[in-house]
């Protein structure tokens, strides 16, 4: 038994004496710089994404409202439109503006097309 602990014991001192080599310290310290770099460039990334989510949710939210407003004018322009091209307001233009009269039935002449 006493040489069982002798043995471990010179096993103990024997990796506690040891050095370790470059590559043995350098691998780790570099997985470890390139995963941080990259967990800091994931972080930017969510950043500018919702930065860019905001900047064109509040350019759809203007065109929206620039929609509606447009909707609204294409709405008034058709009333005015329909107003403005009924038979009643063009022989009341026809009549004032133009002195325009409706013809006597014997100043009326029919032409007919032959071929």
């Amino acid at each position: 038994m006493f040489g069982f602990i002798q043995q471990r014991s010179g096993r103990a001192e024997e990796g506690a004496s040891r050095l370790l080599s470059f590559d043995e310290v350098a691998r780790p310290v570099a997985l470890t710089l390139l995963l941080t770099l990259m967990i800091v460039l994931s972080a930017l990334a969510v950043t500018y994404s919702a930065f860019e989510y905001r900047m064109l949710f509040n350019k759809h939210q203007r065109l929206v409202q620039q929609w509606d407003e447009y909707q609204v004018e294409w709405g008034q322009l058709l009333l005015e439109q329909s107003a403005l091209g009924a038979n009643s307001r063009v022989e009341q233009v026809a009549t004032q503006k133009l002195e325009m009269i409706s013809p006597q039935p014997e100043m009326i002449e029919i032409v007919q097309y032959e071929r």
